[in-house]
């Protein structure tokens, strides 16, 4: 269930319906819940070598931090954050 993050957290950011693509393609047979490193090092790297999914571009995620930043002082607070992440 942590595969998505683990690819996200290596700079690609694949979909829901992409993350489920590379689920099949590791070929999960256990059903205890866990990718086995040898099936995923040979999927995972014929997608970073591929650049199958290009980060995310970098005004992007600036004009996002941009719409968090209510006050326009180049910073959102840790309060704000919280706030967003949790309440809205």
């Amino acid at each position: 269930r942590e595969i998505g993050c683990i690819v996200r957290s290596l700079g690609c950011f694949p979909n829901e319906a992409e993350v489920q693509e590379l689920l099949a393609k590791i070929e999960v047979e256990e059903l205890d819940g866990f990718v086995h490193l040898e099936k995923f090092l040979p999927v995972m790297t014929e997608v970073l070598l591929d650049r199958r999914f290009p980060p995310i571009p970098e005004d992007v995620i600036l004009h996002a931090f941009e719409a968090l930043d209510e006050n326009k002082c180049g910073y959102i607070t840790k309060e704000d954050l919280v706030k967003h992440l949790t309440e809205e």
